[in-house]
């Protein structure tokens, strides 16, 4: 979300393609947290924090936001369980953004892919 808001190339070109596509965008919940997170942490003591908080909504207006239901917390355990077996951890975060995917079939879109790589059977695509 931070790079399509910040005109990231990669990040605009993939949204254009979602959006001549008629698919689906959608985000975690997580996902929404941790931009609003930033948009906290850095406009915290400042005037303007209202402002940047009522353009980050409409930001995410343009997604279908995704709860943390039980049945993704459930799978997201055995996902934890899993890349710590495998000693290979990515954030907290990260597995409950994965597990939502898993659960509903979406895609994860991520400047990274690798990381999200790490997740058997989830779909991944970068920009």
């Amino acid at each position: 979300v931070v790079d399509l808001v910040n005109d990231d190339p990669g990040a605009v070109r993939l949204a254009k393609a979602v959006d001549e596509e008629s698919s689906l965008a959608a985000l975690s919940v997580v996902s929404v947290h941790e931009y609003l997170f930033g948009v906290h942490f850095r406009y915290l003591r400042d005037k303007t924090l209202s402002g940047r908080l009522s353009s980050a909504r409409r930001d995410l207006a343009r997604f279908e936001i995704i709860p943390l239901t039980q049945d993704v917390i459930e799978l997201s355990a055995g996902v934890h369980a899993e890349l710590a077996r495998a000693g290979r951890l990515i954030g907290i975060n990260d597995v409950y953004i994965a597990a939502t995917a898993l659960k509903f079939g979406m895609t994860v879109v991520s400047r990274s892919e690798a990381h999200f790589g790490r997740v058997k059977s989830l779909r991944t695509e970068s920009y």
